[in-house]
């Protein structure tokens, strides 16, 4: 069973297993909003099993004649990934900080040092871990970036990474939407805070708006570096048709033409009636089916309904404005933290499924003080955890997102 282990550690042993499920799945993530749908009692692989029949309706007969055609069985499996997290702590300096803090005069006052394993596990490392867990099981490796990194050589996609690679997901360009995509004249290379990109119309755009590079013509523009096609950046000042972006790009050539797709409070009541436009009926009309957008998105939507509110509709109740859950006609909008600029996705918990190792031995939280072994005052954190995450039926999930050429 998993579990956190304490080794040569008599302080509040008990109350550490609380804390490896919480890394895992953290109380407002996907698994715990029910967004997805849990698979959390398998060690190394679970299997997703499909089943459907074309059904003839028949003339009645006395004599049994069955119809032509057998049951179609697929299945997809889920390989759980193992990753896990290795930390070294030097105690001193946080005893002469945190642990001074919390000790009242005399000797018999003085620190032991194994009670910093309560701060450290319930303040700083479950809560981590947790924000990590929830970019690698939405971005995948690759959107593990804004709390740490992911560095284990095993593929893992996320989910958004799965709905791209899918062949049988419904998948549209942003740029369907006419007030979601502009030409550009050019990209002047700059340190950050002072690259610029050329639109069509700069009255479109406002400070803050995450204005994805679709495509360009030419140039050898990098952000970061890596070519500029496909990545998101950031707006902080508009002169004319100017925008004047904070991330650095470097290249000598700058871009003369190319295009940008972007989601802001000035279209995201048509790119969302352009989404709906394209959900599966037979998913439209489940209860528990959301639109799913980042919460820029959940942010520009909320404006563009005060901005348009009357003064006493829906649109100023507190039950709009204070659920988790936003109502778009007849349907739910969830905000997602970690998710893709400019990206929605439509899907049902029954689409999506999150597999996570809880019970094997193999994973689980082990915390040791090396003092009472070693000598060294250091503490030592190992974190060793598996999962995966896909979907099924694709054809039941849309996903739209910015095309790039």
């Amino acid at each position: 069973m998993a579990q956190v282990n304490l080794a040569n550690n008599s302080y509040a042993g008990e109350r550490y297993a609380e804390y490896f499920t919480p890394a895992m799945l953290p109380e407002k993530g996907i698994a715990n909003r029910n967004l997805v749908t849990l698979i959390p009692g398998f060690k190394n692989k679970a299997v997703m099993t499909t089943a459907d029949i074309s059904i003839e309706l028949k003339n009645r007969s006395s004599t049994f004649s069955s119809q032509s055609g057998v049951m179609d069985r697929d299945e997809k499996v889920l390989d759980l990934v193992d990753y896990g997290s290795q930390i070294e702590i030097d105690y001193l300096p946080l005893h002469r900080s945190w642990e001074a803090e919390q000790l009242a005069a005399g000797s018999l006052n003085d620190s032991d040092p194994r009670q910093l394993q309560d701060f450290a596990v319930n303040q700083v490392i479950v809560p981590k871990l947790s924000k990590l867990n929830e970019q690698l099981y939405i971005l995948g490796k690759d959107g593990v970036s804004q709390y740490g990194s992911a560095t284990f050589t095993s593929a893992y996609d996320g989910i958004l990474g799965k709905l791209e690679a899918g062949s049988d997901v419904n998948k549209y360009a942003l740029s369907g939407v006419a007030s979601a995509n502009q030409t550009i004249s050019g990209i002047a290379s700059g340190l950050t805070g002072n690259a610029t990109v050329t639109v069509t119309d700069g009255t479109a755009f406002k400070a803050g708006d995450q204005v994805t590079i679709a495509s360009v013509a030419d140039g050898n523009q990098q952000i970061n570096g890596t070519s500029i096609v496909g990545q998101t950046v950031t707006v902080v000042s508009i002169a004319s048709n100017v925008l004047t972006i904070a991330e650095q790009v470097t290249g000598l050539n700058n871009a003369t033409s190319g295009s940008v797709q972007f989601v802001n409070a000035s279209n995201v009541i048509e790119v969302l009636t352009f989404v709906y436009g394209l959900i599966p009926e037979t998913e439209r009309l489940k209860d528990t089916t959301r639109i799913f957008v980042s919460s820029q998105i959940e942010k520009f939507y909320r404006q563009a309904n005060a901005t348009n509110a009357t003064g006493d509709g829906l649109y100023l109740r507190g039950d709009y404005f204070g659920q988790e859950a936003i109502p778009f006609l007849d349907m739910k909008i969830e905000s997602m933290p970690y998710w893709k600029p400019n990206s929605i996705a439509v899907w049902n918990p029954s689409n999506v499924f999150l597999a996570v190792d809880l019970i094997s031995d193999e994973v689980g939280a082990n915390i040791l003080w090396m003092g009472d072994t070693t000598n060294d005052m250091v503490y030592r954190f190992r974190n060793d955890m598996k999962s995966e995450i896909d979907y099924l039926f694709g054809e039941e999930i849309l996903w739209v997102r910015p095309f790039v050429a």
